[in-house]
């Protein structure tokens, strides 16, 4: 049951970020007047993806997901898990730093819409369970068997 919810993980901010972007195309000036609802809209989107993402990893879930009925499949296991839940606090904290520091210029909402989908995009590479694993598995293994138990 709680397998079926993994595409959630990388599905909310991308979701969060189309809306955004729609939003941003019908009503330009209005919307790049909304600089703080639009980046926190996003970054509790990003908020949700984290605490499902840890949920997943407190109950040990793995398996295989295929994303919406298609052909591609998500790979949940204990280290994609930990890979995304530190990129996802990475992207947090990016976020973060852009509210308090960033001016609210023109552009600003894109910027925050761009970061949403970095970060879905970052959340699917993650569980793409293709040939990558190969590059950060390794590492991910090794900070895992140290840290979290």
């Amino acid at each position: 049951m709680v397998l079926n919810l993994t595409w959630l993980v990388p599905g909310l901010p991308l979701i969060a970020s189309i809306f955004i972007a729609v939003l941003l195309l019908s009503f330009s000036k209005t919307m790049n007047r909304l600089t703080k609802p639009v980046s926190y809209f996003i970054i509790i989107s990003l908020i949700f993806s984290e605490i499902i993402d840890f949920i997943l990893l407190k109950n040990n879930i793995s398996g295989d997901d295929f994303l919406l009925g298609s052909n591609f499949q998500l790979v949940v296991d204990r280290s994609s898990l930990f890979f995304s839940g530190l990129l996802g606090l990475v992207f947090l904290l990016i976020m973060f730093y852009s509210v308090t520091k960033l001016q609210r210029r023109n552009g600003y909402v894109r910027y925050f819409i761009f970061l949403g989908f970095l970060s879905g995009f970052v959340y699917l590479f993650s569980f793409s369970g293709n040939l990558f694993h190969n590059f950060y598995d390794p590492l991910i293994s090794l900070l895992d068997k140290r840290g979290i138990s």
